[in-house]
């Protein structure tokens, strides 16, 4: 068994329950145990019955631990790492029709927010595919694109041409590869406007002092009658 410390942040119910549980899952692939999540007549039969006690109680303890109270309180029933999991998924996991409408509303009505970065609204859009996809309702490559090209505000619209017309095909990744690049440059060009302001700035205020300097020279030079 490892012995280093893991932490992941807790579920409480209110969370990304997609992003727990492919966390918590590596935590017991890391520890050794995730195989009890199944059935546990998979464990190999050369395996000692402390040994599968052990591992039976490890991962069991470690879901135990990784639960918020209000979730714990769900789940007090389960005597095992399998039924807990289990009990999870039928919680937290909703495969119901309103629940699967209600993310494809999201999803075609998803339109990019000008008040978050870029990588916060593709992590949004991401979040929404990764929950269809837990629900079996995966959403293919090319209709991913089109839906993040038809999100993009009218600023966009010489980039969505440029991506648009001229292939003979379109990806998710030739999409996200514009945007990003794209998203480079415009922070780039900003940069570089910031520091022109500056450097411009810098030289007035230079040549300001040059004019006063002078002025007082010659003021000093000049003889009163």
């Amino acid at each position: 068994m490892g012995t280093s410390k893991i932490e992941i942040e807790k579920f409480d119910g209110k969370g990304d329950f997609n992003m727990w549980k492919k966390k918590m899952k590596a935590v017991l692939v890391q520890q050794k145990c995730a195989k009890v999540l199944g059935d546990a007549s998979g464990l190999p039969e050369t395996m000692k019955p402390s040994e599968k006690e052990e591992l039976l109680e490890t991962a069991y303890s470690l879901l135990i631990l990784n639960l918020a109270d209000n979730v714990l309180r769900q789940v007090d029933e389960q005597d095992t790492a399998a039924k807990v999991w289990s009990k999870l998924d039928s919680l937290y996991l909703t495969k119901t029709l309103s629940n699967k409408i209600y993310l494809k509303e999201q999803l075609f009505g998803f339109k990019m927010d000008s008040t978050k970065s870029l990588e916060d609204n593709l992590d949004d859009f991401k979040r929404i595919t990764v929950s269809l996809a837990n629900i079996d309702e995966k959403i293919n490559d090319e209709n991913q694109a089109i839906i993040i090209l038809n999100s993009l505000p009218e600023s966009y619209k010489d980039l969505k041409s440029t991506i648009k017309y001229g292939r003979e095909s379109l990806s998710l990744d030739d999409v996200l590869r514009a945007l990003r690049s794209h998203d480079l440059e415009v922070k780039i060009e900003k940069r570089s406007n910031g520091e022109g302001l500056q450097v411009r700035g810098r030289t007035q205020k230079r040549d300001k002092s040059k004019g006063r300097g002078k002025s007082r020279s010659q003021s000093k030079g000049r003889k009163t009658c």
